[in-house]
């Protein structure tokens, strides 16, 4: 679609129209559509030309083709291709050789720094060692390109090119989350590993991020989607991968998986060295004496100091591995222990906290779940996980009410409110504060999913007292907190082992948890209360129902149908020239509505009508109205020159409305003479070259009532009635103002806005109506045009006997490709419908291929597609009225 309106654009300024009128068209396509169009071509050539890439990836020395390995099922395996990785030899002859001295291969942390390379050569200054430091995949000038990031396939792929170079023997040392590639080395290549050294390394899952396998997997899933987000959906030219949060460096952490570490650490008998800063924040130094607990025979150094120790004092940590490494070690003969998991402690055990509490701002239930976890494995205990979700779901709840109270209703209107929040839901939840019980409207939405968000901001935007209100939140939270958190802690742990056999498909995990979480909160949660199972019927019969289906979704094969039809002719506007000079294209979608009336304003039986045009001065508008006003009286129909399914209509009911939209209209507009009654619509066609047409589908637009009985309330009503809940979202929506308002007794309340489908009409075929003279009439009326072939007319009748007998008003003329609405009459077969409309759009396009052949000037299609994203880029989607 933007790629459309992007040809349109272009288009225009070389067609042969003069350069105004070009400027003129350009002007009728929707800024957001330009905005769009711009933002997809920078897309496409910042992923065409990402030349930001081949800075990231030069390198002076010429790279090693090694093979390269998947990690899938818990198995390494090679793929049977080959990936290029660079690497620094430090400490080396110029033959290749070490010397005699020891090898050690460095394996860096996450995101790779540059300081691990200055740490290496620190090692190799002393003159003892021979240091390799590898760039495993998507490090550094190592291309990314592998099937998978993991540290286990990077630990194949690292053993492959030391192989390369000839080197068989050699000490590890691993620099945090590399511990992982460390221990796939001693699982894999235990004969050639001499000794061990981890860095500020995890050891064990429970020390990595929240402790629990999943859990880390859906943290890293978000993480991993913003860093795509970022590098695939922004024009960044490959700039976003010099950073070190890249899209390999989340793909590493994602695919690196820690449940086997426990196992191989027990099973490890080399020599190992641990250190370890004593205010490490990310990984807590409770990991490394947990390690050194596991294997007796390693050697534990405390340093002072964070993340950054190792690089903070790199000659004294350097020091120390030198001499680990050049001291004969002996194997390990003991038996490893199996210590119980430590609770946090320090700034772990804050870290943990806060991160609970940021993750209640995304997600709240997940997050009690998760915690619930982490209270499961040992790490945090149950109280302090119940107050840390119940803080952070409090603060959520707060922020949500501070911005209606102190932002508005035009926060609503901005991104990113906008798209999370809709304004109609606001209005009525609004509905619901103003009762007696509007305090526990806003409390019960505690425990109703998806609801949070809109009755937190609106209890803002009512200003309900702050103090009560937030009492009952307090409350709410904290009857609904901790029996989460006990449920992911009861049964979290057993369901875990079961996923572990799964491990291998953990995205696929995650995402049937997402669906099943979802499914619950939206399809069976819902089905506990009589409003829920009422919403469960309309979601159902919205799939099940063609007929209720959104358009862009039920009209897809008739626009498919247009093009295929159009191609047969050998022109894409082969329909717009149906109609020769009725309007500016035809009558197609985007044309003007007096244009197309203009022909048959002299007929008693069009609507009085007329054009307020932006190019008048607003004196002469309002003149022109207030005229039309005092001949037609009120009520009036005001509408946009172009739209469509009733956009943008108003209901003018005094002179005090007229006044004020017209003040601030800023688009061409037509007013017209309100008519009461039936709405039928009509298509009709003739034949180029023949005398007579005829009806090809009448469908009647129902009104859809509902009666009250003076004890429910609109929305009840609503929910009750048996078709309007197929469409209940919409009617709420219309009426979201006065949803909490009881109906009297036999009062009728109609719900539809206005005659379009868009606005809550009941359409319904009614051939039976079709008499001679009815058709005889719409003929007379249509031969008013001479050139008319195709036209989709909108009748008005207070009766259908009239109907019958040919006594109507038209309120709207449309022209070529303008379909009837069948396919929104559920009570026809689904392909009766569909041939019906494919036989209007054959008719139309033959006729208007008939007239090309006729020498008739075609319709540009630039001018056609700037027209038809005018009308298609409106938002105000409802009628509104000042009653």
């Amino acid at each position: 679609l933007p790629a459309l309106h992007l040809w349109s654009g272009w288009s225009l300024l070389r067609s042969m129209a003069p350069v105004a009128s070009n400027m003129s068209l350009l002007k009728r396509v929707p800024l957001k559509w330009w905005g769009i169009v711009g933002y997809l071509c920078l897309l496409v050539l910042s992923a065409t030309f990402p030349f930001f890439q081949s800075v990231e990836r030069y390198s002076k020395d010429y790279p090693s083709l090694v093979p390269a390995y998947d990690f899938k099922n818990d198995k390494v395996a090679p793929t049977g291709e080959k990936i290029f990785v660079h690497a620094n030899l430090y400490g080396f002859n110029p033959e290749g050789g070490s010397g005699g001295k020891p090898v050690v291969v460095y394996l860096h942390r996450l995101p790779w720094t540059k300081q691990g390379s200055e740490f290496c050569k620190e090692l190799a200054k002393s003159g003892k060692v021979a240091v390799v430091e590898p760039f495993m995949p998507g490090f550094a000038t190592s291309p990314g390109d592998v099937p998978s990031h993991s540290m286990e396939a990077n630990a194949h792929v690292v053993a492959a090119l030391l192989e390369q170079y000839g080197i068989h023997q050699y000490h590890v040392i691993a620099h945090g989350l590399s511990s992982v590639a460390a221990l796939e080395l001693v699982s894999a290549y235990d004969t050639r590993i001499q000794s061990v050294t981890f860095l500020s390394a995890p050891g064990v899952q429970e020390f990595e991020l929240l402790g629990n396998p999943l859990v880390n997997k859906i943290v890293y899933g978000f993480h991993g989607a913003f860093f795509w987000g970022v590098s695939r959906l922004t024009p960044n030219f490959g700039l976003v991968d010099l950073l070190p949060w890249d899209r390999d460096y989340a793909k590493t952490i994602f695919d690196t998986d820690l449940t086997d570490s426990n196992k191989i650490l027990h099973g490890m008998r080399h020599p190992l060295l641990l250190v370890h800063g004593d205010s490490d924040w990310l990984t807590p130094l409770d990991s490394a004496i947990y390690t050194s607990k596991i294997l007796p025979h390693s050697e534990l150094v405390v340093l002072s100091g964070g993340r950054d120790v190792v690089f903070q004092q790199k000659k004294k940590v350097a020091d120390k591995v030198i001499q680990f490494v050049s001291t004969p070690n002996a194997v390990a003969i003991g038996h490893s222990q199996n210590p119980p998991i430590p609770r946090a402690q320090g700034y772990h055990y804050w870290i943990l906290l806060i991160i609970i509490i940021l993750c209640t701002f995304v997600a709240e239930d997940p997050t009690c779940l998760a915690s619930g976890l982490m209270v499961a494995v040992g790490i945090l205990d149950f109280w302090s996980v119940t107050v840390a979700c119940f803080i952070g779901i409090f603060i959520g709840d707060v922020f949500l009410y501070s911005i209606g109270r102190y932002f508005g209703r035009p926060a609503l209107r901005k991104a990113p409110l906008k798209w999370f929040i809709k304004e109609h839901k606001v209005n009525q939840w609004s509905g619901w504060f103003s009762t007696p019980k509007g305090m526990l409207v806003v409390v019960s939405s505690r425990f109703v999913p998806a609801s949070r968000v809109p009755t937190f901001i609106t209890a803002g935007i009512m200003k309900l007292n702050f103090a009560n209100l937030g009492l009952l939140l307090m409350v709410a939270a904290l009857i609904w907190t901790p029996p989460l958190i006990w449920i992911g802690y009861q049964f979290g742990e057993s369901g875990m082992q079961v996923l572990h056999k799964f491990k291998s498909n953990a995205l696929w995990v995650i995402i049937g948890f997402l669906v099943a979480l979802h499914f619950i909160t939206h399809w069976i949660v819902p089905t506990l209360t009589w409003r829920g199972r009422r919403q469960i019927i309309m979601k159902v019969r919205n799939y099940l129902q063609p007929s209720l289906w959104p358009s862009w979704l039920l009209f897809l094969p008739v626009r498919i149908g247009v093009i295929f039809l159009s191609l047969r002719h050998r022109s894409l506007t082969a329909f717009a020239s149906a109609n020769p000079s009725f309007g500016r294209i035809g009558g197609f979608m985007g044309d003007a509505k007096s244009l197309l009336l203009r022909p048959f304003q002299r007929d008693s039986r069009c609507v009085p009508f007329v054009g307020l045009a932006m190019e008048d001065a607003s004196e002469v508008r309002m003149q022109e109205a207030k005229a039309f006003a005092a001949c037609h009286g009120y009520p009036l129909v005001l509408k946009p020159e172009v739209s469509c399914n009733g956009a943008g209509l108003r209901y003018v009911r005094n002179s005090e409305q007229l006044t004020r939209w017209l003040s601030v209209m800023k688009e061409d507009m037509i007013l017209q003479k309100f008519i009461p009654g039936l709405e039928f619509e009509v298509v009709w066609s003739r034949s180029p070259g023949k005398d007579n047409g005829h009806i090809m589908a009448l469908v009647h637009k129902q009104e859809v009532v509902v009666t009250g009985d003076g004890e429910q309330t609109l929305e009840e009503l609503i929910w009750l009635d048996d078709f309007a809940v197929s469409r209940a979202e919409l009617y709420l929506q219309g009426h979201d103002r006065e949803l909490t308002r009881v109906v009297p007794a036999g009062q009728k309340v109609i719900l539809n806005l206005s005659g379009s489908y868009g606005h809550g009409v009941r359409c319904q075929h009614r051939p039976e109506l079709i008499t001679p003279e009815f058709s005889a009439a719409i003929t007379a009326f249509a031969k008013r045009f001479p050139a008319l072939h195709y036209a989709r007319l909108d009748v008005r009748v207070t009766q259908e006997s009239h109907l019958k007998t040919g006594q109507f008003v038209i309120t709207e003329v449309d022209g070529c490709c303008s379909v009837s609405s069948l396919l929104r009459d559920g009570s026809l077969l689904f392909r009766r419908s569909y041939r019906a409309i494919w036989e209007q759009l054959g008719v139309c396009i033959e006729a208007g291929a008939h007239n090309l052949k006729q020498k008739v000037r075609p319709v540009p299609i630039d001018e056609l597609l700037a027209r038809w994203s005018q009308a298609q880029g409106r938002t105000d989607e409802f009628a509104i009225t000042e009653d």
